[in-house]
C-alpha cells in the first residue's frame, strides 16, 4: 500500500452519481490522501433507481485502497443535499482543525491541493479569511493583477478549503439542525428553514456592488430553506463578518456534474476545464478585497442566480434553449452590455 502524500485532511461528499464519483476518485486517488472523510447522502424513496445507484457510488469509496485513514458517514436514507453538506462537515470539523471539501462532480487539477494547502497554512490565523476556492468562474487573469488569487466577497464552493473555527462560527450563527431528516420515510426530504437566533445581514463594505448587497440582503431574510443553497448562508456569514475569500487566478477544479441528474447544475452546459496553478505563489501584498476581481464574481453570481434569472429559467424550460442563450450572453462582448442590466 502506498504512503500517503496529503497531509491536509480532505473530504469528499457523494450521492448517486457513480460515473462523476469515479472520474474524482481517480484524481484523488494520486494525491494518496493521510486522511480522508466521505461523505454519502441516502437514496430516495422515491426514485427507484437510487438503491442500486447509492450502492455502486459507496462501493467505489470503500474498495478504493486508500492509504491513510478513511471515515465514513454513509446515510441509510435521504438526507437531501444541505442536510448531507452540513451535518456532514459539522461532523468533520468536530474532528480537524481545517479541510479540503470536494463534491462527487468537482474533478479538481493535482495543483488544487498544493493551493489550498499552502493558503490553509499561510491564513490559519488571518481570520478575515474563510474560505479558499478552486474554481476560478472563468473571472479574466488580467483583474488578478499578476497575483495568483484575489480575495473577493464570495467565492465558488465547486472544490474549496476552510477551517474549523471559521465553519463553527458560521454555524453558531446559523444553525439549523435538520432534525428528522432520515425518518421522512416516503417522503421528499424538505430542507430545514433557514432560520437564524439573530438577524445578520451583510455589511456593505464587504461587497463590490450594490446589486449584490441587495441580493445577499434577500438571501439573509429568506426563511425558506428549499430557495437558497447552504452555500449562499455560508457566504452571508463570510459577508457580515467584513470577510473574504480567496479566489484562484487559474481555474483548478472542473465540475462534470451539468445535466438533469444534478441537483442544482442541470443545465445542458459543457465544463470549464481545469488548468494548472503555476509555483511559487504570488500573494497579494494585502489582505483586502480586490474590488475588480469581487465585483466580477458579483455579476457572475446574479447572472445565474438573480431576480432576472430565476424569472428567465421559470418561463424557459428546455435545457438546450437555455444553453444557447447562455453561449450568447456569455460571450465577452455581449456580457460587458448583459453585466450593467444585472448590476442594477
Amino acid at each position: 500500500m502506498p504512503e500517503s502524500s496529503l497531509s491536509t485532511p480532505l473530504v469528499l461528499i457523494t450521492f448517486n452519481r457513480p460515473e462523476v464519483t469515479r472520474r474524482t476518485v481517480e484524481v484523488i486517488r494520486q494525491t494518496r490522501p493521510a486522511r480522508l472523510f466521505l461523505l454519502a447522502d441516502g437514496p430516495r424513496s422515491t426514485h427507484p433507481s437510487d438503491e442500486r445507484l447509492c450502492a455502486e457510488v459507496r462501493d467505489i469509496l470503500t474498495t478504493e485502497p486508500w492509504p491513510g485513514q478513511v471515515q465514513t458517514r454513509f446515510a441509510e436514507r435521504n438526507l437531501g443535499l444541505e442536510a448531507n453538506v452540513e451535518l456532514g462537515l459539522d461532523w468533520v470539523f468536530s474532528q480537524v482543525d481545517r479541510a479540503i471539501v470536494l463534491e462527487d462532480d468537482c474533478v479538481p487539477e493535482p495543483t488544487f491541493f498544493d493551493f489550498c494547502t499552502e493558503l490553509l497554512d499561510r491564513y490559519a490565523e488571518e481570520r478575515r479569511v474563510w474560505q479558499i476556492a478552486g474554481d476560478s468562474k472563468s473571472v479574466p487573469r488580467r483583474m488578478f493583477d499578476g497575483d495568483s488569487y484575489g480575495f473577493s466577497s464570495w467565492a465558488s464552493v465547486w472544490g474549496w478549503a476552510t477551517w474549523a473555527d471559521r465553519w463553527h462560527a458560521h454555524r453558531a450563527t446559523f444553525p439549523r439542525d435538520h432534525a428528522g431528516a432520515e425518518d421522512r420515510v416516503g417522503q421528499q426530504p424538505r430542507t430545514a428553514a433557514a432560520v437564524r437566533p439573530a438577524p445578520m445581514l451583510p455589511h456593505p463594505d464587504s461587497l463590490a456592488t450594490e446589486a449584490a448587497l441587495r441580493h445577499f440582503t434577500e438571501v439573509a431574510q429568506e426563511e425558506n430553506g428549499d430557495l437558497r443553497g447552504w452555500d449562499h448562508h455560508w457566504w452571508v456569514t463570510i459577508m457580515a463578518e467584513r470577510g473574504v475569500a480567496a479566489t484562484p487566478a487559474y481555474n483548478l477544479v472542473q465540475n462534470d456534474g451539468y445535466g438533469p441528474d444534478a441537483t442544482h447544475t442541470t443545465a445542458a452546459k459543457d465544463p470549464v476545464p481545469s488548468e494548472p496553478m503555476p509555483f511559487p505563489l504570488v500573494h497579494p501584498e494585502r489582505v483586502e478585497l480586490n474590488r475588480a476581481v469581487s465585483a466580477e464574481l458579483e455579476l457572475d453570481l446574479l447572472r445565474t442566480d438573480g431576480r432576472l434569472s430565476r424569472w428567465a429559467r421559470r418561463l424557459i424550460r428546455p435545457l438546450w434553449l437555455r444553453a444557447a442563450i447562455r453561449s450568447v450572453i456569455t460571450f465577452r462582448p455581449v456580457w460587458w452590455v448583459v453585466r450593467r442590466l444585472v448590476a442594477r
